[in-house]
């Protein structure tokens, strides 16, 4: 019987989006490290959902306007009426409480009363420090007060005032090699996935695989599939956020396409619940469409607009599996990449992978050896030419396709993130010392080393 520490992980989302992927990625390496896991749900609807979208955007240096602090307090105050108890109520069986994301850390002072020990994993965020929003950070700093661990992604996203702070801990996300999204796909399966998925029709492979959720729902909303099984194309992945870019990318494409006339375009999302995502994702979707209408002919029968149905999430990971695999280039454009796990999936599998020249992305992308960086576009700039390089240098796919999955193994595997975090909860003091402690200023000036160091990138 296991006997082991328990760390309960608390999340928005368990199923879409970069924290569900972080946590399910990391969940079996804990378990062969003797972590007995449990995650559960802390939904953010109505208002809570604007106030996640606040804190989410000033967290990421993409504020709009002043901080909207009783707005924010409103949301908060729903979403801790309808989690505070069912979370705590699990905390009390837990040595370790991970709290992902800002929304969520505003469970931190309730859950202080019963667990040994919180970590806050901040998922979001810039090396423009400048850009972000000091008002959300100080909305949120009673609760940055109470854990005993800090986890950020990135070394220069670390806010001034925490790089020294000893609770602060670098853990890059990771994604996991054994995982469907990952893992190399025998021959049988590429061959009957590919057959439906190229032409944008769902199938099923739960026979193949085991899992009752290998299905592969996708509709093209009339933008159609590839126009034969060998079409060479470029493929960016992402959900419909305003930071992702795909807008900039469909506009630089149309430019491409006066180059190069056989190459097709693919952008791939997430299903979309007008419920649970927020209304700006759908309103990105609908701008792409409304773009890809007016296309030229020619240039519109070569791109393509596909989103997944209701979540299958089996079937969505051999999905991704098999484009990342095919694409002719993988792309993306983001504004902000506090990481840029869809970075990392591609360069696994590589794909030769162009992307914007900003955090996360930089961190993973070293130019012109595992990838190309081109600058974060709107429509304009040299996007068209670098991804036209990516996609007629021979000598240099080969050379970047090889550097990339070695990147990957060597500092972007999630069992890498799980030793960091397990370092820092079974080295730290006795747990039961000060609760509170005071916070760093949020004015801070150069960055001092931060412990433990970073890994290189």
């Amino acid at each position: 019987m296991n006997d082991g520490p328990r760390i309960l992980h608390v999340s928005t989302s368990t199923e879409l989006g970069g924290v569900a992927e972080v946590v399910r990625s990391e969940l079996p390496y804990l378990a062969e490290l003797g972590w007995r896991t449990q995650w559960v749900l802390a939904h953010a609807l109505d208002a809570a959902h604007d106030a996640a979208f606040v804190l989410h955007n000033g967290l990421y240096g993409a504020r709009s306007g002043d901080f909207p602090e009783e707005r924010v307090r409103h949301g908060v105050g729903h979403f801790l009426a309808a989690n505070e108890a069912a979370v705590v109520a699990a905390a009390r069986d837990a040595d370790v409480v991970v709290l992902h994301d800002p929304l969520v850390l505003t469970l931190a002072t309730a859950v202080r009363a019963v667990a040994p020990r919180i970590a806050w994993r901040c998922h979001v965020g810039s090396e423009n420090l400048a850009t972000v929003d000091r008002n959300a950070i100080e909305f949120l700093r009673p609760q940055l007060d109470v854990v005993d661990h800090l986890l950020f992604s990135d070394a220069g996203q670390v806010w001034p005032g925490w790089r020294d702070d000893g609770r602060t801990v670098v853990v890059p996300p990771g994604i996991d090699p054994r995982s469907w999204k990952n893992r190399d796909l025998p021959d049988d399966l590429v061959g009957e996935l590919w057959s439906s998925l190229h032409a944008a029709r769902g199938c099923s492979l739960a026979r193949v695989t085991g899992e009752e959720d290998a299905r592969i729902l996708v509709d093209d909303f009339g933008t159609g599939g590839l126009r034969h099984p060998d079409a060479p194309f470029v493929l960016q992945v992402s959900r419909w956020d305003p930071l992702k870019g795909q807008l900039g990318v469909l506009k630089s494409f149309a430019r491409l396409a006066a180059d190069d006339p056989d190459t097709e375009l693919v952008l791939v999302g997430p299903h979309i619940d007008d419920r649970q995502n927020y209304p700006m994702n759908r309103a990105i979707w609908q701008d792409l469409m409304d773009f890809w209408a007016k296309l030229r002919p020619r240039t519109r029968d070569r791109v393509h607009i596909w989103r997944f149905g209701p979540v299958q999430r089996t079937g969505e990971d051999l999905a991704l599996n098999l484009l990342r695999g095919r694409a002719r280039t993988v792309v993306q454009n983001s504004s902000r990449e506090s990481f840029g796990l869809t970075v990392s999936e591609a360069l696994w599998k590589g794909a030769v992978v162009v992307g914007a020249d900003t955090d996360g992305i930089r961190a993973q992308i070293r130019h012109d050896v595992n990838g190309l960086l081109t600058p974060y576009t709107e429509g304009d700039g040299p996007w068209p030419r670098t991804v036209l390089r990516s996609l007629t240098d021979e000598e240099g796919r080969a050379r970047w396709s090889a550097a990339a999955r070695a990147s990957v193994e060597e500092h972007h595997l999630s069992r890498l993130g799980v030793l960091r975090q397990v370092a820092a909860y079974e080295g730290a003091t006795d747990p039961a010392r000060e609760r509170v402690r005071p916070a760093p200023s949020a004015d801070g000036a150069a960055p001092a080393a931060l412990v433990p160091p970073a890994p290189p990138s």
